[in-house]
């Protein structure tokens, strides 16, 4: 895999995330973005992870412009939007 892949990175960031490494976990799905976006869900994914990443870091409105720019993807694979629509109406909240 290339340094510019998304999905090494997306699962890099998943890592971190379940580690509750979120500013690793942040900057890795940021690359994530920035790399070749194949496949191409990991783009709406990467948009709510960053979301859930500022909600339980308590910066609720950069959590909203994340779940936001989900949104605009207009991809539901895996129920993206509709997960990224709740948290825009409720915080993400950890188990």
């Amino acid at each position: 895999m290339s340094r510019y892949s998304s999905l090494l990175h997306f699962r890099i960031a998943e890592i971190y995330f379940l580690q509750s490494r979120y500013l690793d976990a942040e900057n890795e799905f940021r690359e994530s973005l920035s790399g070749n976006k194949e496949p191409k869900w990991t783009e709406v994914w990467a948009w709510v992870n960053l979301g859930k990443i500022h909600d339980v870091t308590g910066q609720r409105n950069r959590a909203i412009n994340e779940y936001r720019q989900a949104m605009k993807t207009k991809d539901n694979t895996r129920g993206a939007l509709d997960e990224a629509g709740k948290y825009i109406e409720l915080p993400y909240r950890l188990n």
